[in-house]
């Protein structure tokens, strides 16, 4: 396998990983035992698996021109640089959402989630997803266990989604360089990621054969950056988007990506928005449907034609009680 070839299956990992959950996510649920199977099993196995978890951790740009010179050790996603100017419908939408300071009804938002999989090897499924306002997050894949795992206290609020939540919230109004930079690393534990990336990523190049493995060029990094906060940025609105400052701040981010295009659109009679992200390598897309007054999810649907997979999901965004939903009354 030479040097291309590797980085290709790489980037064909990380086009399979955006199926479902980042992988600290998915390393969260595993830990909390409550989830056996998961989409990771689309992705490659043995050392290209590897390779694939180093390019999710390696150092990466976070503004729309060419990757900003390391000034040591500490600067692992790079400096945070200008970032792009956004696109105008997004942009328009996120400032209404933050200008709404309206008291939010309940304490918590329940997202119900139906995803069909069309073609891959993930099953369908619906995942119900509890944010509450303190911060605690709470998932499962059925509906009766949604109570039993608030009753056990398996949050999971604790990574991942605290994090990505966090720089969401901060974009609604914040420098949206950094929220990029906040958003893209959210994955790791630290909120940056770990030393010697990149040294690890060249010596497994090498160990599988390739003698001068090239490093990431501007463009690698740039591709692997709009990557990271597409998918991060919708995992977060998937779970916090009953909250309309986390749903401003997700469209503040997106805005900011080059391979993101926004069009009016009516779904159910409703105005709506549908985003288009093309930030994978291959031809793979996701189309993200909006409501235009307020931001709120409606459908996703992810097409991947070279490697044949197909998913599409729905959702429904409500405020709650966690005593409700504690009580099985959701």
């Amino acid at each position: 396998m030479n040097d291309n070839e590797v980085w290709d299956a790489v980037k064909q990992t990380l086009s399979d990983v955006q199926m479902d959950r980042p992988v600290e996510a998915i390393e969260q649920r595993g830990r909390a035992q409550r989830r056996k199977r998961h989409a990771l099993g689309l992705a490659a196995g043995g050392g290209v698996a590897a390779v694939a978890a180093l390019a999710l951790a390696l150092p990466m740009a976070t503004g729309s021109g060419t990757a900003p010179t390391p000034t040591g050790p500490a600067n692992h996603a790079g400096a945070a640089s200008e970032a792009p100017a956004g696109n105008v419908k997004l942009v328009s939408l996120a400032a209404n959402l933050t200008a709404d300071n309206a008291s939010l009804p309940g304490d918590a938002s329940l997202i119900i989630e139906k995803v069909d999989v069309r073609r891959g090897t993930v099953p369908s499924r619906t995942r119900y997803h509890l944010y509450t306002d303190s911060g605690e997050y709470y998932y499962t894949e059925a509906r009766n266990e949604l109570p039993r795992v608030i009753v056990r206290g398996e949050n999971l609020g604790n990574g991942f989604h605290t994090r990505g939540v966090a720089a969401a919230r901060y974009a609604a109004t914040g420098d949206l360089a950094k929220a990029r930079e906040q958003m893209i690393n959210s994955v790791y534990d630290e909120g940056k990621p770990p030393i010697g990336a990149e040294q690890d990523r060249l010596e497994i190049l090498r160990k599988k054969g390739v003698a001068n493995p090239s490093p990431l060029t501007d463009e690698d990094r740039e591709r692997i950056a709009a990557n990271h906060l597409w998918v991060n940025s919708v995992d977060v609105l998937s779970a916090g988007g009953g909250d309309p400052k986390v749903r401003a701040g997700v469209l503040r981010l997106a805005s900011t990506i080059p391979g993101v295009t926004v069009v009016d659109s009516t779904t159910d009679g409703q105005p709506t928005l549908t985003i288009t992200a093309k930030v994978w390598t291959d031809d793979t897309q996701h189309v993200l449907t909006i409501n235009a007054q307020n931001g709120v999810p409606v459908s996703s649907e992810v097409n991947s034609p070279e490697t044949g997979t197909s998913s599409a999901g729905t959702f429904k965004v409500s405020r709650v009680t966690v005593a409700d939903v504690k009580a099985g009354r959701f």
